[in-house]
């Protein structure tokens, strides 16, 4: 189902709305914000739109379900990880935890999109990048028409916390058969709590939703769909508003979605991630994560993730 634009705009003018009924130095300088948020909004909308059809239009690529040849981009996760960009600018002020719920929100959509068979790993993190790119460029742009040296976000130096992240993340296998079943590059999206124990080391749990085509002598067979739950031990070091970390988890992976009948329903899954984060706003920070995980899957052992990540502190 194809939802109309107007509705991916009065989202964003609510947004917006809501932003522009915070405390400001003067009527002027409000009226002035409320201009450049609405601009910045409809900017990216309109960036986005643009790229994304243009795109649809001219990268022939059958869908997983052969029902057409305009599989990629996938064009709701484009428009959907716009709306969440447009989001977290407009309402990380009230709450971190509006940014995770955008974010969250995104990666439902591209996980239909895939697990409903419409589109494959490729078409949803090209779609991902592409709102993302979009919001931001939208923006960037509207501070440069309209800028505003009174507003500053105060920031704390970051330090270790607990808190809730929400992950996007490509999934890469490192080694993969020329013959017989292999998996295909993937899409996981996932939901990690952390528990600070000490000012440099804490543990996590994860829980996680994972798709990724399976090949049998290079056709496509189908989707290789499941869930993870991992339990972990972090390490993390801080300065100033940038913090790094390395993490060591293991736990299991329960496939639901079997394409090939030798594949095991249930899989042990240990992985090795490093990643660095910045702070952005008071108990919201952003970053990306490297890892490398290991499970039981056709042709491939080892998978290479790299993750978009968004923490709200507590």
């Amino acid at each position: 189902m194809r939802l109309p634009k107007s509705v991916f705009l009065l989202f964003s003018l609510v947004c917006v709305v809501c932003r522009a009924g915070e405390p400001s130095d003067s009527i002027g300088g409000r009226s002035r914000q409320w201009l450049a948020d609405v601009t910045g909004a409809a900017m990216g909308l309109a960036v986005n739109a643009s790229a994304t059809e243009l795109l649809k239009h001219t990268v022939s690529e059958s869908r997983p379900d052969r029902s057409d040849n305009r599989s990629f981009p996938s064009r709701h996760t484009s428009y959907a990880f716009t709306l969440a960009s447009i989001g977290a600018h407009e309402l990380y002020s009230c709450s971190p935890l509006w940014v995770l719920a955008s974010h969250a929100a995104a990666d439902a959509v591209a996980m239909q999109r895939v697990c409903a068979f419409r589109h494959y790993s490729g078409d949803v993190l090209a779609g991902a990048a592409l709102g993302l790119l979009s919001a931001e460029l939208g923006y960037g742009l509207s501070r440069l028409i309209f800028p505003s040296p009174h507003r500053r976000a105060t920031l704390s130096p970051m330090h270790n916390a607990s808190g809730l992240s929400v992950s996007t993340t490509a999934l890469i296998p490192l080694r993969s058969h020329s013959h017989g079943s292999a998996v295909g590059c993937g899409v996981e999206s996932s939901l990690r709590g952390t528990l600070a124990l000490g000012r440099s080391f804490g543990a996590g749990a994860t829980l996680g939703l994972r798709s990724q085509p399976v090949y049998a002598d290079g056709f496509l067979s189908g989707f290789l769909n499941g869930a993870s739950m991992t339990l972990d031990a972090y390490m993390s070091w801080t300065d100033g508003f940038w913090q790094a970390d390395s993490r060591v988890a293991a736990g299991v992976l329960r496939y639901f979605d079997r394409p090939c009948d030798d594949i095991t329903s249930w899989s042990p899954l240990v992985g090795l991630t490093a990643g660095i984060r910045r702070r952005v706003a008071k108990a919201l920070s952003v970053g990306g994560r490297l890892g490398c995980d290991f499970a039981d899957m056709p042709g491939s052992c080892f998978v290479l993730s790299l993750s978009l990540v968004t923490k709200a502190e507590f």
